[in-house]
């Protein structure tokens, strides 16, 4: 991550004193936060204090603030405030309770540089589960790319590809319902079943991205049986001045070019509702064909077109905001894997493609997507360090996929035409110690319909409903926090029949009820070590389209069959995690077991013929399986100039019927870097670096298999240099070079959907501009 300058020195002044001393070690702290260079009180900054569990408060009107019954130990504070450089100090309070004097200094840098507060008090999962996070320094040298590509590298995360412009999470070997998307505090809900369905989230607005490894379905449900990416958003504004940004990204592999523009600020007055904090965005991207190291991906390109505005208040008693997005896209789909007639598709499947002309012009098959977004929050500061928050979501995602052969092939008729609307509301109460318990009370529920409106079938229409309460608590016993939890779930799925009678989609309602719950135990060992174990039980219902899927899924190229009669899959699973922090670095080791009753999956079978053309087939199909892996990450900084980075993952999904292997986990992959950093008045913060990413052969693949999936082990090179607060011509900007694929190595990875067809993209150099006005 790369340290940024900040125009005012910040200075921290703590004076220690014993005058009171709680019972059973137990510890308070107060303190007072003002503007280091007015000396006025900041009011409305948010205040933590992690440790051995995490509370959260925001400053009073003359910016005091308090927590009591901390444990007598070495707790870690941080303080936030948009405008301000953000604070971060461990305070010991082995011999007393402790009164703070804080001083923020103004920072030269805008929202990038600000920590977001998270959604829903996820941060007990951060002390017993395996979380990642990439925060906004780390996220700019990713911005323009799709959510997917910007968290692969993550530890226990790959992903599924599709060409250069769909890229789908896949945490721990699950992916698509399994792994949950959070977006700005509101579940995604955009057709996420389909493995080329890639969330429709405008990278740009995230600030911060937090992985969960491993189930997290007592706090956010079913769909995260297989764990949570939440993208947070910085709060608006409300003190400071009016900021904003341009940035703009540029892609030599597909002569990608992003534009992306934000503008915030407080102090706009508003009619009945007073003086509120504001932040819109536009963003457009324009790509043309990806390459290969020998040719072009044909029909590859895709056009973006987002845009997003929230406006925020706050108040004595809380604070609430409310968000309107709207993403749209137009992308194409690779040619190759849609071939007219069984030879077509051998011929594609077994001989490298004709290379073709570069183009932006984007042609059938294609997909067009627009999701629009509206949700409203609100946080209402409860007694005892408290808070009750509310939040209420509006989704519409239509997805309309185009066919390269059939009767429409020359007709702009949608075959595939789908409208899916979601209503959803979250009410959590996140209670202060109450004797001695820590955690967060909830309920949520959701409505759903699914409209089928295309020439050709997939999926029938549906409608859904859910339900659900929740408990997340945890209890500090001296070094020790015990975390438990438990849900129940009720849902409830009414499908619509088809009017086709060769279409098998029967009309009925189909209800659901399942519990889920973990408990685990988070040990501080030392000052620098510290471990954690936890076992959860996890459930989630069959999907629609994997009970009910009949035809040609064009984003995938495949003929997919469903399956009417599958149950709801039910996993138990154990994880640990060895954790080590101190000033030359910090190591993290994971490993996990998880069983899963139920498992559903695609099966490969014989290509079908359909009037549309030759697919590969899959049927959904039902089995027990059983996902075991090792996750490793570390960092070491043998001088303050050079960081040294790597990663490294092994999963492996056996099939516990037939004792083979599970189709589709990703194979064993490792990272590293090397980084040299410093620090020039006219440079900035500038860094360069080099890394590789290892991928070897993957070997466990099941037999039998009708095609020949590519299964070879791969290195990959990669090197970048760059500054944040460059001065250039009077003005500080952050400026970027990398590159990718160094060595144009020819590769296909084992997760891309294109692999039958076409080798993955070659050399990419890119280059990002970012100008703070």
């Amino acid at each position: 991550m790369v340290t940024t300058s900040v125009a005012t020195p910040l200075t921290v002044v703590a004076q220690t004193a014993t005058d009171v001393t709680l019972p059973a070690v137990l510890r308070t702290m107060r303190g007072e936060l003002r503007d280091s260079s007015s000396g006025a009180a900041l009011r409305g900054a948010e205040v933590s204090v992690t440790g051995v569990m995490t509370r959260r408060i925001r400053t009073d009107a003359a910016g005091h603030f308090a927590f009591s019954q901390l444990p007598a130990r070495t707790v870690r504070l941080r303080v936030r405030l948009i405008g301000f450089t953000p604070l971060e100090r461990d305070i010991d309070l082995g011999p007393g309770n402790v009164s703070l004097s804080l001083r923020l200094g103004a920072s030269t840098i805008t929202l990038d540089s600000v920590t977001v507060v998270t959604d829903a008090r996820a941060d007990p999962l951060s002390g017993v589960a395996a979380t990642s996070t990439i925060d906004a320094a780390e996220l700019s040298a990713t911005r323009g790319q799709t959510l997917g590509e910007t968290i692969k590298f993550l530890p226990g995360v790959s992903v599924i590809q599709f060409g250069p412009s769909i890229a789908k999470p896949v945490i721990r070997g699950l992916n698509s319902q399994r792994v949950l998307v959070m977006n700005a505090g509101l579940r995604q809900e955009d057709q996420q079943w389909g493995t080329e369905h890639a969330p429709n989230i405008d990278s740009f607005d995230a600030d911060r991205v937090t992985v969960v490894r491993g189930a997290a379905t007592v706090l956010y449900g079913p769909d995260a049986i297989g764990g949570v990416v939440r993208v947070e958003h910085a709060p608006v504004p409300v003190a400071g001045a009016r900021t904003g940004d341009l940035s703009i990204n540029g892609f030599s592999n597909s002569r990608q070019g992003a534009l992306s523009v934000r503008a915030q600020g407080p102090g706009v007055r508003l009619p009945g509702i007073g003086v509120i904090g504001y932040r819109v965005r536009l963003t457009s991207r324009v790509a043309g064909n990806g390459g290969a190291p020998d040719y072009s991906l044909s029909n590859t390109g895709f056009r973006e077109l987002n845009g997003s505005a929230t406006i925020g208040i706050h108040r004595g008693w809380g604070n609430a905001d409310v968000m309107l997005s709207h993403f749209g896209t137009e992308l194409g789909v690779l040619r190759q894997a849609h071939a007219g007639n069984f030879d077509d598709l051998q011929r594609a499947m077994t001989t490298e493609p004709r290379d073709s002309a570069f183009t932006y012009t984007i042609g059938s098959p294609n997909q067009r997507v627009e999701h629009t977004t509206a949700r409203v929050r609100a946080t209402f500061t409860l007694p005892n360090d408290g808070a009750l928050e509310v939040t209420y979501g509006s989704q519409a995602n239509h997805r309309r996929e185009f066919d390269n052969h059939g009767p429409l092939r020359f007709r702009d008729i949608a075959a595939f035409n789908l409208k899916l609307f979601t209503n959803s509301i979250d009410v959590r109460w996140k209670h202060g110690l109450q004797r001695g318990f820590l955690g967060t009370i909830g309920s949520s529920a959701m409505i759903q319909g699914n409209q089928t409106r295309g020439k050709a079938f997939l999926i029938p229409g549906f409608d859904l409903s859910q339900a659900a309460v929740f408990a997340q608590e945890e209890y500090a016993i001296g070094r020790v926090t015990l975390s438990a939890g438990a849900r129940g779930d009720v849902f409830s799925q009414t499908t619509i029949p088809y009017s086709d009678a060769g279409i098998r989609s029967a009309a009925g309602t189909t209800r659901w009820t399942g519990f889920s719950g973990s408990f685990g135990s988070d040990v501080h060992l030392t000052s620098s070590w510290s471990a954690s174990a936890r076992i959860a039980r996890a459930w989630r219902p069959p999907t629609v389209n994997e009970r009910y899927a009949q035809g040609v899924h064009h984003g995938t190229a495949q003929y997919e069959l469903g399956r009417a009669n599958l149950t709801p899959e039910r996993s138990s699973g154990i994880e640990g995690t060895l954790r080590y922090a101190a000033a030359g670095g910090s190591m993290e080791v994971a490993a996990y077991d998880n069983r899963i009753n139920g498992f559903i999956f695609l099966q490969p079978g014989a290509p079908v013929l359909t009037l549309r053309g030759a697919f590969p087939g899959y049927n959904y199909n039902q089995t027990n399986a059983r996902l075991r892996g090792v996750e490793l990450s570390g960092m070491i900084t043998p001088r303050a100039w050079l960081h040294l980075t790597g990663t490294a993952n092994a999963v492996r999904g056996t099939d516990r019927v037939n004792g083979g292997p599970l189709y589709d986990m990703p194979a064993d992959r490792a990272t590293v870097q090397a980084r040299v950093v410093g620090f020039r008045p006219r440079l900035g913060n500038w860094y360069m670096g080099v890394g590789a990413v290892l991928v070897r052969k993957q070997d466990n693949v099941p037999t039998g298999t009708v095609y020949a999936l590519p299964t070879q082990g791969y290195v990959l090179a990669s090197a970048d240099l760059g500054s944040a607060q460059l001065s250039l011509a009077g003005r500080r900007i952050d400026l970027s070079l990398s590159a990718t694929n160094v060595l144009n190595a020819r590769y296909r990875d084992y997760l891309s959907r294109y692999r039958l067809f076409v080798n993955d993209a070659g050399r990419d150099l890119i280059v990002r501009l970012r100008v703070p006005f």
